[in-house]
């Protein structure tokens, strides 16, 4: 009988709790390139002492939001999956901006919001012009929030999928061809699901991108603009 019982609502407060702690956001926000990282890297992302940041790693694993994998001498943290990702992306489109208080800071908030990895798809500026491209060119709809889009059937003729491999999107899984995933910066859904994930390493294996280093934030390269221009 125990198995035919409804589950209640979900309980918010149980996440919420976890990130509600400034450290424990930043953290949260370095996972999201979709790396793992180490207890010391993730201190120093967070501005505090590696014995506090053990303390916010184990609050944040209690609660399923990261998980620690152990290798050789080292212990490697990452986000839970996916669904992290685009519940930290969505928070931050509704959280009040962190005051500027440096020429550096400024830069890397451009950066961030030129073009970066949510986890592992494209995000900001350059993400939602990805996503744009390939609405324009009839292959999928125009992405909602949260909300599962499918590819056209058949592909159009249409340069955009021959560039992008749109044809080569893995196949099969749970995970779904593509969804809307929140821009914080853009305030208006990029792709993420299969494809998303297939655009990024498109991407990455042509060179288009390059990573910013310190940050998730990726440069358009020379080629990558190129490519870019053209099918616009």
């Amino acid at each position: 009988m125990a198995d035919d019982v409804t589950p209640g609502p979900a309980d918010l407060s149980v996440p919420a709790r976890a990130m509600a702690e400034p450290a424990r956001a930043r953290m949260l926000d370095a996972l999201v390139d979709g790396r793992a990282w180490t207890a010391s890297e993730l201190a120093r992302a967070a501005g505090v002492a590696a014995s506090t940041a053990s303390g916010h790693l184990k609050v944040l694993t209690d609660h399923g939001l990261v998980t620690a994998t152990a290798s050789g001498r080292h212990r490697y943290f990452a986000l839970a999956g996916p669904d992290v990702a685009r519940a930290v992306e969505a928070l931050q489109a509704i959280a009040p901006s962190l005051p500027v208080r440096s020429l550096r800071q400024q830069r890397v908030s451009a950066d961030l919001r030129a073009g970066r990895t949510c986890y592992d798809h494209l995000a900001g500026d350059l993400g939602l012009r990805v996503t744009d491209l390939l609405v324009h060119a009839g292959c999928l709809a125009a992405p909602e929030t949260g909300r599962d889009v499918p590819l056209a059937e058949p592909l159009p003729a249409h340069p955009v999928v021959e560039r992008f491999a749109v044809a080569a999107v893995p196949t099969g899984g749970r995970r779904p061809v593509a969804r809307g995933c929140l821009d914080w910066t853009g305030r208006r859904p990029h792709l993420a699901g299969r494809l998303g994930a297939h655009l990024l390493i498109v991407f990455r294996e042509n060179d288009w991108v390059e990573p910013r280093p310190g940050s998730r934030a990726l440069r358009l390269t020379a080629a990558g603009a190129a490519v870019l221009s053209a099918l616009e």
